[in-house]
């Protein structure tokens, strides 16, 4: 099965324990779900949605890039939000990301995103021309 599928655990991010930021499986890309991490592991603008978001966009944009993919590519865009509130501000740095691009979109609000301070997380999926 090594064959099939590429692991991707870029430099500059962040370095999860217990999983990896992406997997390319033929053309199709799985990016991890990604929070306001910067390279240290450091929580960027706890509390807040909109700077979260921002850091959340730049991380997604490192992995897709390490994976040979670019926003343009992604098919598909889940977000996950602890307050309803928080889902224009975050929209407005999504739409500046994808520019005119329009993947489709699903936003879900949880109870929780591994820490009380963390108020927003996207995972993406893409794929490339064959």
């Amino acid at each position: 099965m090594g064959n099939f599928y590429q692991l991707f655990q870029p430099e500059g991010i962040y370095k999860p324990s217990t999983y990896n930021h992406a997997m390319r499986a033929g053309n199709t890309i799985y990016v991890a779900g990604q929070v306001a991490r910067d390279e240290n592991g450091t929580l960027v603008a706890p509390n807040d949605a909109a700077g979260q978001a921002q850091q959340v966009y730049q991380n997604l944009r490192h992995v897709l890039e390490a994976a040979g993919a670019k926003p343009e590519h992604v098919v598909k865009v889940t977000t996950y939000l602890v307050d309803p509130t928080d889902a224009k501000t975050v929209s407005e740095v999504r739409i500046e990301f994808f520019g005119d691009h329009r993947p489709p979109h699903t936003g879900l609000i949880v109870a929780g995103l591994g820490s009380p301070e963390v108020k927003v997380e996207v995972e993406v999926i893409a794929v490339l021309e064959e």
